[in-house]
């Protein structure tokens, strides 16, 4: 791998892990939020909602935008926007506007898969995408490892506010030297007119309808999503209200998911491109999600072992699924449409982690209890092997779809 490869896939890393921090913020710090902000448990949860809300609202729009813009232009901005968040939220006065600053993350979240998505559809040749996808999509659990690593350390040496603004400054650097770069070079071969379509833009272009397979995608993004994001948000809570563990050892359970979530990514793009087959690898992973469930259900009962195990096995699948999603995607649409149908995925799976983290936080609350959240999530995890399942054929695609459903 030469170095202006190796510089392309830190740019895509450094950007996934720009919009994934502030979610990995309001986990791993948690019980400081809780007491410096004075809320309660479905607050924090809120927290989550309100960022996914953003990207929920705008995702398709953002994806349209993206196949117009190009995905370089779309990728600083994506970066430009996350560091601008992650810097409000290390600010943020009061709850309301730690609410805003996460309302403004969602927003480059809603960017990063469809920019990302459309970069790679550009400059990388089918066959090639698997690995470089997987290596994508692993910036998530960047952030997840590093943020559940270094947040608690840095929090102890300078307080919870310089913690986060010290991570703010990751994404604004690489999106100034990006934009830098981009400016020497001249404007990104996706845009405006597609040098290997020949598309004006998508919106000149008649209506097309999104393949079935994307459809489905969109509707299992939900499901896991919902369970990924209480994974996200309380298994460090969990693991110090209930199985009494320190802050720092919390943060560790949920930072053991990242290089595990890494090799997993990276892996799984391969694995699925291969023969396997994306939907059946789909299914896998929502299978181990299920297990992950069951362990934390009965953690209380089977002993500190049980949080470790679970974080393994759900840093292994349910982390990592978005390396096979947005593979699928790539594949199945060209690549004028790449942009528009991560959207559209991305937009379920958002949509998951909105509802999913208050609700849990909720039910926590009022039933004074984890387990039965814990099972909820089991069953999401299941309902997403089910939407798979029906899936007839491996669902890997052997041409780009465009106008067929």
């Amino acid at each position: 791998m030469n170095s202006a490869r190796l510089g392309f896939g830190a740019v895509l890393v450094v950007t996934m892990a720009s919009v994934t921090m502030a979610i990995t913020t309001f986990g791993v710090l948690a019980s400081e939020l809780i007491a410096a902000m004075g809320i309660e448990r479905w607050q924090l949860g809120m927290l989550a909602t309100s960022g996914t809300l953003s990207g929920a609202l705008f995702s398709t729009r953002l994806g349209k935008w993206v196949d117009v813009v190009g995905g370089k232009r779309a990728t600083v901005t994506t970066l430009m926007v996350a560091g601008t968040a992650l810097f409000c939220v290390g600010v943020a006065p009061d709850f309301s506007l730690m609410v805003g600053a996460a309302f403004l993350n969602g927003i480059a979240s809603g960017m990063s898969n469809p920019a990302t998505n459309k970069l790679i559809s550009l400059e990388v040749e089918p066959g090639q995408r698997g690995l470089i996808v997987g290596i994508k999509q692993s910036g998530v659990q960047v952030a997840i490892f590093v943020g559940g690593w270094l947040l608690p350390v840095f929090t102890d040496w300078w307080g919870w506010r310089w913690a986060v603004l010290v991570f703010a400054a990751a994404p604004l650097t690489v999106g100034a030297i990006s934009m830098a770069r981009a400016a020497s070079v001249g404007p990104s071969s996706g845009q405006p007119q597609d040098k290997e379509t020949g598309r004006k833009d998508t919106d000149e272009a008649s209506p097309v309808r999104l393949p079935r397979v994307v459809r489905r995608l969109t509707v299992y993004g939900f499901l896991l999503g919902m369970g990924v994001v209480v994974l996200v948000v309380y298994l460090p809570l969990y693991s110090e209200e209930v199985l009494g563990m320190s802050r720092g050892r919390a943060g560790l359970v949920l930072a053991i998911t990242g290089p595990i979530g890494i090799l997993a990514r990276i892996g799984w793009g391969r694995i699925a491109e291969g023969r396997l087959g994306m939907v059946r690898s789909l299914m896998m992973i929502a299978s181990l999600g299920v297990i992950s469930g069951v362990f934390l259900a009965f953690g209380e009962d089977l002993g500190t072992w049980v949080i470790w195990v679970a974080a393994v096995v759900a840093g292994f699948s349910v982390f990592a699924w978005t390396s096979v999603g947005m593979l699928a995607v790539i594949e199945v649409l060209p690549a004028d449409l790449a942009g528009s149908g991560s959207g559209r995925v991305y937009f379920g799976f958002i949509c998951g982690f909105g509802i999913g983290a208050p609700l849990f936080g909720w039910s926590v609350d009022a039933l004074g209890v984890y387990a039965p959240g814990w099972l909820g999530i089991t069953v999401l995890f299941a309902a997403g092997f089910w939407v798979m399942f029906t899936v007839r054929g491996d669902g890997t695609p052997t041409r780009p779809i465009g106008t067929t459903a």
